[in-house]
């Protein structure tokens, strides 16, 4: 999935996909499987109590928001720049998987 959306992105824009443009299509895509639960309702609060508890696959791994925080839950990944077809990149050497905003849980 990841390959899939960074080969659209660039083909799309020129770039290369960066956190934004992954951030981006997870925002969009949270609020449209949202909106289709609550009957397309933009109310805030039905929108905001739809999206906890919501899953899904992301380009940048799996992605859920946590049911009683609402706070999203995600992998972390560790990375180090490295020279990929001349170009600098930030290649993963290492993944947190489920990673929850230790703030939030503590509230």
């Amino acid at each position: 999935m990841n390959k899939a959306f960074v080969d659209a992105y660039r083909k799309q824009t020129s770039n290369r996909a960066n956190f934004m443009a992954v951030s981006g299509y997870d925002g969009m895509h949270l609020i449209y499987e949202a909106l289709k639960k609550t009957g397309v309702s933009a109310d805030g609060q039905a929108l905001a109590s739809a999206m906890k508890g919501m899953a899904w696959e992301s380009p940048r791994g799996p992605m859920s928001i946590d049911r009683e925080t609402g706070e999203v839950t995600h992998n972390i990944y560790i990375r180090k720049v490295e020279k990929v077809a001349g170009e600098p990149y930030s290649v993963e050497f290492a993944t947190f998987e489920a990673v929850k905003d230790l703030r939030a849980a503590a509230k």
